[in-house]
């Protein structure tokens, strides 16, 4: 059942839209409780000096992981419901 969950389409759907929401709220909820509605201090912080490139990816990766992990329990439990 792992190997069909991973292989199918939908998964993979569904793995993006939940990575894509997560990434939005993780860093709105991030950004308004560090920096508050300042964008010069975050663009000094995060984006000057090279470091956009490691703020990118870790919000990449936290993102897949999430995505991942809710998309493939999801899955799971509709495959189980559906027998």
């Amino acid at each position: 059942m792992f190997k069909e969950i991973l292989f199918s389409k939908k998964y993979w759907l569904t793995v993006g839209f939940i990575g894509i929401g997560f990434i939005l709220v993780y860093s709105i909820i991030e950004h308004m409780m560090q920096y508050g509605i300042s964008l010069d201090t975050f663009y000094d912080e995060r984006i000057e000096n090279g470091k956009w490139v490691r703020y990118l990816i870790s919000r990449l990766v936290g993102g897949l992981l999430y995505g991942m992990i809710m998309g493939y329990y999801l899955e799971l439990r509709k495959r189980k419901s559906n027998r």
